[in-house]
């Protein structure tokens, strides 16, 4: 028969309809949860596909335009290098200063200046420089102009032929990163006497120009590190990092926390220029379409789910509830001998309750074998004991009511409150083994005689040890002359290492000692009793056990002091 424990654990189990619909419904959502994963793969690596495929298509006509573009600027380098004045006037500048820009006469850079600007002002360049066999800048014009100052070395890095006489490559001039395109100037009789270098800026605007050509997010990446492009702060910072670590020429990664696929379009030297595409921003779309939809799918398998998940449990359930109302009854009747009705609903369910029937039908009647042998021992040995001294006839059921009317004060469970009620009548049962003379002396004991008394808790537990169903007895009949203040008997323990229960019986045998009448004294009031247990409270006896007794008092002893026997149980 289940306690408060087991109802309270019932109570918090689910019903078997609400397990049902929870299983229903956890299935349920485990397969919309894997549809809509798989769905949402599925689009990103579309997506992916989609945008690294549009990367390619990028590249390749980037590069067609690229080339073709490089070729038009070669083409206007080659005819602004016939220019007859500009050669003439560095033919002049040569001849003069042979190596030595610094007795340059003023009238001659203007010169050559003014016809550089006349030359910037028809083509399309960041900037036009002028530089002399040694690739010393002699002049430069054009909106960048101020990048390339006079006598400043132009150095070029992946430089790559063009054409017959062309090339290309990149320049650094400070801080800033060009593309050039150079063309040779040569007189009519073949010899060359500089370079003319058509510069384009490899800045942010240029990433804008590019990028409104190739309908992608541009970078441009030299020597390892993002010089110009169209993306974040953020994003351009870790792609500076992704380029620079793995040179790739394609590939995808996590800029700024975004996917991104990017691909090389061109590369000169140690400079690259990269498209990118974010999977994220393009896959967003597709994503909220398909999630949609499904979400409109998911929201009516939830719903046929819930229906038809109800009707199923009701179907399950109906029949095992009218089984566990049943069980429930018979549970709290405490009686095991009733039979479980049969519910007719389906074949295993009956078959449930007929054989529970049965096992009811054997369990009562061992158990009612096993109680009566169980009760009857225990107070065989109570009553032999009593039997030996008309003093103590009675004491060990006294203590055993007195003992139980504290634990009900201590809100003890009614199995706790079973083990004391037998621990308690069992409790003097080692004094069958001290001699006759000794328990029923009149008179005040020796050392010798208290010291045979004091074995009785030890004595008692061995006897009771043989018997396995009186273990959890044992404590009791051991323990109960333990004192709060270790001077007790037999072992000699402190505060909580005593056994509540054991506490409790010591407690309540001292109570029934001073109330009793003995060969040597007389018995006391209760209110006496009462007196000295609170005065030896701390020291003797555990102060909220003789707390709990005064509460329980009333309730166990007649008006004339005497304790009732007979307590409901």
């Amino acid at each position: 028969m289940g306690g408060p424990r087991e109802d309270a654990s019932a109570s918090r189990a689910p019903r078997l309809l609400v397990k049902t619909l929870a299983i229903t419904f956890i299935t349920v959502a485990a397969l919309l949860v894997v549809v809509f994963a798989v769905v949402w793969l599925t689009v990103r690596n579309q997506v992916r596909d989609s945008v690294t495929s549009n990367l390619e298509s990028s590249q390749r006509i980037f590069a067609a335009l690229e080339t073709r573009r490089q070729r038009e600027l070669a083409g206007q380098a080659s005819t602004l290098a016939e220019s007859p004045t500009l050669k003439a006037a560095l033919d002049t500048y040569q001849v003069e200063t042979r190596g030595n820009a610094a007795i340059a006469r003023p009238d001659l850079l203007e010169t050559i200046d003014r016809e550089m600007a006349k030359v910037a002002a028809r083509i399309d360049s960041d900037a036009l420089v002028l530089a002399d066999m040694r690739r010393n800048t002699i002049a430069s014009a054009g909106r960048l102009a101020d990048r390339w100052p006079r006598g400043r070395p132009v150095a070029l890095t992946g430089a790559s032929d063009t054409g017959a006489s062309t090339y290309d490559g990149i320049a650094r001039m400070g801080d800033s990163v060009f593309r050039v395109v150079a063309v040779p100037l040569t007189l009519d009789d073949g010899s060359t006497i500089g370079t003319l270098f058509l510069a384009t800026s490899l800045d942010d605007a240029y990433a804008k120009q590019v990028a409104s050509i190739s309908g992608t997010a541009i970078a441009v990446v030299s020597d390892g590190l993002v010089i110009a492009s169209t993306l974040r702060p953020n994003a351009a910072r870790d792609f500076e990092a992704a380029a620079g670590r793995t040179k790739q020429i394609s590939d995808t990664t996590l800029l700024d926390r975004e996917q991104f696929a990017y691909r090389r379009l061109v590369s000169i030297g140690d400079t690259s220029l990269y498209a990118l595409g974010s999977i994220d921003e393009s896959s967003r779309s597709a994503q909220r379409e398909a999630i949609s939809s499904l979400a409109t799918i998911a929201a009516v398998a939830m719903a046929l789910a819930l229906v038809a998940s109800f009707w199923i449990a009701r179907l399950l359930t109906k029949p095992i509830g009218s089984l566990s109302t049943s069980l429930g009854a018979m549970t709290h009747s405490h009686d095991v001998s009733g039979r479980v009705p049969l519910t007719g609903s389906s074949r295993e369910v009956d078959a449930l309750a007929t054989t529970f029937n049965e096992l009811m039908a054997s369990v009562a009647q061992a158990e009612a074998q096993t109680e009566a042998a169980y009760t009857g021992a225990i107070r065989a040995l109570a009553t032999a004991l009593d039997a030996r001294d008309p003093y103590t006839a009675g004491h060990s059921e006294r203590v055993s009511v007195l003992s139980v009317a504290i634990g009900r004060s201590l809100a003890l469970s009614a199995d706790d409150l079973e083990v004391l009620r037998l621990g308690a009548l069992l409790h003097d049962i080692g004094k069958i083994g001290v001699p006759d003379h000794v328990l029923m002396k009149p008179g005040s004991l020796t050392d010798a005689e208290f010291n045979a008394i004091k074995q009785h808790p030890v004595l008692g537990a061995r006897i009771l040890r043989s018997v396995p169903f009186l273990a959890r007895h044992l404590p009791i009949v051991e323990l109960h002359h333990e004192r709060p203040d270790g001077r007790g008997y037999p072992h000699g323990l402190r505060g909580d290492d005593i056994p509540l229960a054991a506490r409790i019986v010591h407690v309540a045998d001292a109570y029934d000692a001073i109330t009793s009448a003995r060969a040597y004294r007389g018995a006391r009031p209760s209110a006496d009793a009462l007196r000295e247990l609170w005065r030896c409270a701390g020291t003797e006896f555990h102060a909220e056990i003789v707390g709990a007794l005064a509460n329980a008092l009333p309730g166990v002893v007649s008006e004339t002091g005497h304790v009732v026997l007979e307590q409901p149980a």
